[in-house]
């Protein structure tokens, strides 16, 4: 019995000292990324993410990036790839993602669609997404090393103006563009085969100088993939001003360009103009206003002696 129970506590010695073992195998890894290529400006609280996948087919190893710009983690000796994101798989209002558990298969897709009538609609306009990706470094025994990246944009941003006659008569109006890309692969940004159409709302009214009646409404979108020598449908929805009408015009003409902001980023600019004129309506009236009081509805009349 004394002797089960010495070879039973050298089993279990052996056992602990191969976990200790197990630590030694893994090495430390400093990850730095520079953001300034990214278009990302307001983002630093946000964090990233970094995914670690072994070439030789190993389950991916995913680290969250509470500070966006340096992180450290330890990873056992191999090869691998490495995926670099901004925020975290959550983060996102507009994107999911699917496939993350392969190099090749990770992707980005439109998370909220919508079907109707003969097409898929996406009401929520992606956020912008950042990547880099480093492929084939080798983690060593002992040394530990570094991994510097510099993430760029892989959506892209969509600048819609469009040009309105009786622009006076619009309440409010959503703009849908179609031929937009549903997904995008991380690793190459490749596009998915999958087309959707984006709605989105356009705004900030400018009347042409000198005209109170025709002007401009102007919307930006980000979006995964947009090929601006294709042909592209798109269309106005808007509600006007008497709180009742509700009008839908197509474009037959769309102009598509390349343009760059102030910061020297690269977008699309669409210019689109209204096939025919906005209708003349009355505005609704407010009932809550004090200026449209009915005098019918102010009771019977009385005599008041004021005081001097």
């Amino acid at each position: 019995m004394r002797m089960r129970f010495i070879l039973l506590s050298f089993l279990l010695f052996i056992s602990c000292d191969r976990r200790e073992l197990t630590y030694y195998e893994v090495v430390g890894v400093t990850l730095m990324a520079d953001w300034s290529q990214a278009g990302l400006e307001g983002e630093d609280t946000y964090g990233a993410t970094a995914v670690f996948y072994p070439q030789n087919g190993g389950a991916p190893q995913t680290v969250l990036m509470g500070n966006r710009t340096h992180a450290i983690t330890r990873l056992p000796k191999g090869h691998y790839n490495v995926i670099l994101f901004n925020r975290s798989f959550s983060d996102f209002g507009g994107i999911a993602f699917r496939g993350e558990n392969a190099f090749h298969t990770f992707e980005a897709y439109a998370k909220q669609i919508e079907n109707r009538s003969a097409s898929e609609v996406s009401t929520t306009s992606p956020e912008k997404l950042a990547t880099c990706v480093i492929e084939g470094f080798e983690v060593t025994d002992n040394i530990e090393c570094s991994l510097h990246f510099t993430p760029t944009e892989l959506t892209s941003t969509v600048k819609v103006r469009i040009s309105i006659d009786g622009l006076n008569n619009i309440k409010d109006a959503t703009c849908r563009l179609g031929g937009i890309h549903a997904s995008i692969l991380l690793h190459n940004g490749q596009r998915g085969e999958k087309m959707i159409t984006q709605e989105f709302s356009i705004g900030n009214p400018t009347f042409h100088e000198g005209s109170f009646t025709d002007g401009t409404l102007t919307g930006e979108i980000c979006v995964f993939g947009f090929d601006e020598e294709a042909d592209h449908s798109m269309s106005l929805s808007a509600n006007l001003v008497d709180g009742k009408t509700k009008i839908e015009q197509n474009f037959d003409k769309v102009s598509i360009s390349k343009d760059t902001d102030e910061t020297g980023a690269i977008y699309l600019h669409i210019e689109a103009k209204t096939p025919g004129r906005i209708p003349d309506v009355e505005p609704e009236k407010d009932p809550n206003s004090g200026f449209n009081a009915d005098v019918n509805d102010w009771g019977k009349e009385e005599n008041t002696e004021l005081p001097l």
